[in-house]
């Protein structure tokens, strides 16, 4: 949109090469985007990568962090202590309060990073970004560890409930960390439109080169189940 010229990497295994990455960094790099668990494979970057990477990108290159999926994760890669120590000033985390709070209708995120930095951004802000009832309930969200907890086990049972349905189907998936999951199909676009026709909406992966695959977000139990029916019913159509 702002005409900056791209610069992308080949995934490895579904996921980012942060070895690659590093790599594609020249002179004239400004900004490097990793988003950690990755959408939409839901893959994991290794700790040891992450850590290496975080360290190895160079000081004037800014690093954004997009860990938007971080709280479903049991042993996540805490960067916060850089940022806090200031070993880190070129680094920024983004965080939402769309995925495993369950706030997507408020479109509320937030972003750590060195002060200086944060004033820097604070130039370009739009003076009303956010709206006091989206600040209010993310602020609360940020106390509801229940909510948090119920969350992620449902997440967790439900990754399990597809793995296994993809397995006795014999389709491929990518093993996530998220809160979706990407199986192959064949003719993604086919399979979303009859799906969409029993009324259970998932993702076609066209856009992103995948177009044999799908992606599936997690839902209830029930809802999960639904969501099988209506794909083994398309997959015979």
């Amino acid at each position: 949109m702002f005409g900056a010229n791209v610069i992308a990497v080949p995934a490895k295994d579904h996921g980012h090469d942060l070895a690659a990455m590093l790599k594609a960094i020249t002179a004239r790099t400004r900004i490097v985007f990793v988003a950690n668990p990755n959408n939409p494979t839901g893959t994991l970057a290794p700790r040891e990568e992450v850590i290496r990477f975080v360290n190895d990108v160079p000081d004037d290159v800014l690093l954004v962090m997009d860990e938007a999926y971080i709280e479903f994760l049991d042993d996540a890669v805490d960067l916060v202590p850089l940022i806090r120590l200031g070993a880190r000033k070129n680094l920024i985390l983004m965080r939402t309060f769309s995925k495993i709070y369950g706030l997507a209708g408020l479109r509320i995120g937030y972003g750590i990073a060195d002060a200086e930095l944060v004033s820097a951004l604070e130039k370009i802000r739009q003076p009303f970004n956010i709206n006091l009832l989206a600040q209010t309930a993310a602020l609360a969200a940020l106390d509801d560890d229940g909510h948090v907890r119920k969350t992620r086990s449902n997440n967790f049972g439900g990754l399990q409930f597809f793995e296994k349905a993809f397995r006795d189907l014999r389709l491929e998936f990518v093993p996530s960390s998220a809160n979706f999951i990407l199986v192959r199909v064949g003719e993604g676009e086919r399979i979303f439109e009859a799906m969409q026709k029993q009324g259970v909406i998932v993702r076609p992966m066209g856009g992103y080169q995948l177009p044999e695959w799908i992606r599936i977000s997690i839902g209830t139990p029930q809802e999960n189940e639904r969501c099988l029916g209506a794909l083994k019913k398309s997959l015979t159509l």
